[in-house]
C-alpha cells in the first residue's frame, strides 16, 4: 500500500526536445510497468544517470537486456518495453536503423524460443 504513485524518474533537461519527450514517454511506461506489478529499478537508475536516450543506446550497444523486458513479454505486455518504444517512428531521429532493428530482434528473442 505504501508504494509511490510514480517512480522517481528525473525530468528531462529539456522536455520540448524529442529526446525530452522520449524520457517523458519512458517515465510513463515505467509507471504502467509498476502498476502491472514489476518495478524496473535498473531502467529507472539508468534513465536517472544517463537520460533515457543514452540509457537505451547504452543497453543496445552492450547487448544488455533489462530484467523487465522478458517479464513484460511473458505477461503479454511487450508494448511497454523500452525495445518496443525504440522501434516507434516518432523516435526515428533519436535511433539509427541498426538500433531499431536490434531493439526489434531483442524484443522478439525476449519471449524465448517459442515466441
Amino acid at each position: 500500500m505504501g508504494r509511490a504513485a510514480s517512480p522517481d524518474v528525473v525530468d528531462p533537461a529539456d522536455a520540448s526536445t524529442v529526446a525530452g519527450q522520449f524520457q517523458l514517454r519512458c517515465r510513463d511506461l515505467i509507471v504502467e510497468i509498476i502498476a502491472a506489478g514489476f518495478t524496473p529499478g535498473v531502467w529507472i537508475d539508468l534513465v536517472n544517470t544517463m537520460g533515457a536516450v543514452e540509457a537505451a543506446k547504452h543497453l543496445l550497444s552492450t547487448g544488455r537486456v533489462l530484467p523487465v523486458t522478458p517479464w513484460l513479454v511473458e505477461h503479454g505486455r511487450p508494448d511497454l518495453t523500452m525495445e518496443h518504444e525504440i522501434t516507434q517512428t516518432r523516435w526515428a531521429e533519436l535511433f539509427t536503423d541498426d538500433e531499431r532493428v536490434d531493439a526489434a530482434r531483442r524484443l522478439a528473442s525476449a519471449g524465448g524460443p517459442d515466441a
